[in-house]
């Protein structure tokens, strides 16, 4: 069974503000954004990491039109 890719993580981190974990559709952009914050600052930014879809769920939020 192979489990879909959602979307892509890049964690940045200051050591006095925390995490922050933006979430990008493609790998390419998620790639963009962590070279440019490395670029730019001198915070801790991870690799992109892909989210993969582990369990599907559907709601029957019972709306009737």
């Amino acid at each position: 069974m192979s489990l879909p890719v959602t979307g892509y993580v890049v964690f940045v981190h200051h050591i006095d503000i925390g995490a922050h974990a933006p979430q990008f559709a493609t790998m390419d952009e998620a790639e963009e954004f962590a070279n440019a914050i490395r670029a730019i600052t001198e915070l801790t930014v991870s690799e992109p990491i892909p989210v993969v879809l582990t369990e599907s769920k559907k709601l029957k939020l019972g709306i009737e039109g």
